[in-house]
């Protein structure tokens, strides 16, 4: 079955079924697995075209084509056979295993930006984040981060930012991430939960064993939206 690679935004498009999938491991079941909207990282080098998915689990699959593009974020609906000739190794030999790949989304990318915003002034068209889901990966120092907002909001520009010379407390960076709506998008029926992902090669770049971060967000404002309540997700901690 060829892989539907529709490039639009997909903010929020696969189902809440598909993100309870994002806890499940390949290591799981019986001879066959089948997950949705499993979050994955594309690589390319030459002719071939692998993904990697969190728990530095790598597929193939001859469905896999140019329409996906080297580092590109997405979600995929595949199903994985263990009972094949070219999964007999369980992926131990090749360094991979071979799964047959439905459906592939993008998923929204962002960079980490170094130059941290003014957090006690509200920015034009800026909107709350009703809650960060517990759900989340890392993979290829690309973090995929689940959040849930009013349909009113939507579609959503996002920024993520960090001041390099803040001193560390338990080596834990503060990021800071600030939503606002996206005026110059196309208006598009979206669902309230939504995946993002952010680029932090540069947070991984300074440390050696583990990445160990927490990100504020605006959760609420006062009645005439002059000030913010900030809240912060839990700690993430992530081998490197």
């Amino acid at each position: 079955m060829p892989i539907d690679m529709k490039r639009y935004n997909i903010y929020g498009i696969f189902s809440l079924l598909a993100l309870s999938a994002v806890t499940s491991c390949l290591s799981e079941g019986g001879q066959i697995v089948s997950l949705n909207g499993y979050p994955g990282v594309v690589q390319k080098r030459n002719d071939s075209t692998k993904i990697y998915l969190k728990g530095n689990d790598i597929i193939y699959s001859p469905q896999t084509n140019v329409s996906v593009d080297h580092g590109d974020c997405v979600m995929i609906d595949f199903t994985l056979d263990y009972s094949k000739p070219e999964n007999s190794d369980s992926g131990r030999v090749k360094g991979f295993l071979t799964v047959d790949i439905s459906n592939v989304l993008p998923v929204s990318a962002y960079p980490l930006h170094n130059v941290p915003t003014d957090t006690s002034v509200v920015l034009a068209n800026e909107h709350t984040i009703s809650s960060v889901q517990q759900r989340n990966a890392f993979i290829l120092n690309r973090f995929f981060l689940y959040t849930e907002h009013r349909s009113d909001m939507l579609p959503l520009h996002l920024d993520l930012s960090y001041n390099p010379n803040q001193t560390l407390t338990d080596k834990t960076y503060e990021l800071f991430l600030r939503v606002t709506k996206d005026t110059e998008a196309t208006p598009a029926a979206q669902l309230q939960v939504q995946c993002h992902t952010f680029d932090l090669t540069e947070l991984s770049g300074r440390e050696t064993d583990s990445l160990i971060f927490r990100i504020h967000y605006v959760q609420g404002f006062n009645k005439d939206s002059t000030q913010m309540t900030w809240s912060s997700t839990p700690v993430y901690r992530f081998p490197l």
